[in-house]
């Protein structure tokens, strides 16, 4: 699929499962920051992530589904590449998805609260802003 596809079955809760990657996700990022900025991507993505879980059957719970600690952490670091000029592919490989695990420890990020709301960095300050609106 197209990143523009991607990220418009995101909007729209059509994109398949089996396109509902890290990569899928990232790409989802980069097109709708690219075309909203973060703010309004973070915003998007707090509603549309939960609406595409939901039409993949997958619960929104404590253990599963939807994360805003992580969401927040990966616009940011999306926002972040897109700053310095990386291409998609480049972001892409820059974040793997334990790229997060250098700023939390795994308790912390997969903890309920983490899942619930914003939880900051455990470790260490990313190099760029994490600001949770």
């Amino acid at each position: 699929m197209q990143p523009e596809q991607i990220a418009a079955g995101l909007l729209d809760a059509s994109l398949p499962q089996a396109e509902w990657t890290h990569r899928g996700h990232l790409t989802a990022a980069y097109v709708l920051i690219s075309a909203h900025g973060p703010s309004a991507t973070l915003a998007l993505c707090r509603e549309r992530i939960p609406l595409l879980n939901d039409a993949h059957g997958v619960a929104n719970s404590d253990t599963g589904g939807y994360h805003e600690t992580l969401t927040i952490f990966f616009v940011a670091s999306v926002a972040d590449a897109i700053q310095r000029d990386l291409t998609i592919d480049e972001t892409i490989a820059e974040l793997d998805r334990n790229a997060a695990l250098e700023w939390w420890t795994e308790p912390v990020l997969m903890s309920v609260e983490a899942r619930r709301a914003f939880v900051a960095p455990d470790r260490a300050a990313p190099p760029f802003a994490l600001s949770p609106p």
